[in-house]
């Protein structure tokens, strides 16, 4: 699995985070936040609610080298949290023999103004597209 986030090279394409796996799966999110939100990505060992304030810079980031998507798995995840307003999160599992599940979460808390995109792709075909 690759990451090709746009805040480790902005002048290539602002505001863009994609992951693409070796099975041709790819999972792109527009992040280009405004004033009035909250948006962005992390991965975790199990489906986690949101909750304001996260930072995917700040939040582990765990070695994903040999996983891929399971394109069997696609959530979008409830959250008793009302700070996502208007918005939501959605989860994608990812696989790797021998070592743990782990979940991709996409989210954006925002008033109902600021949607983002998001796309999932397999050999070039849409499967998914949808905002948060």
């Amino acid at each position: 699995m690759k990451i090709f986030d746009s805040s480790k090279d902005e002048e290539i394409w602002w505001g863009k985070v994609n992951f693409v796996d070796e099975n041709d799966v790819y999972v792109g999110y527009d992040t280009d936040q405004e004033c009035c939100e909250d948006v962005g990505y992390f991965i975790a060992e199990k489906i986690t609610p949101y909750s304001y304030g996260l930072n995917p810079e700040k939040t582990n980031k765990p070695d994903i080298d040999g996983y891929v998507f399971d394109k069997a798995f696609f959530e979008y995840v409830a959250s008793n949290d009302r700070m996502l307003d208007a918005g939501g999160m959605v989860a994608f599992k990812m696989t790797c023999d021998g070592k743990p599940d782990l979940f991709l979460h996409l989210y954006n808390a925002h008033n109902g103004y600021y949607g983002h995109g998001f796309e999932v792709k397999h050999s070039g075909e849409i499967v998914i597209s949808d905002y948060l």
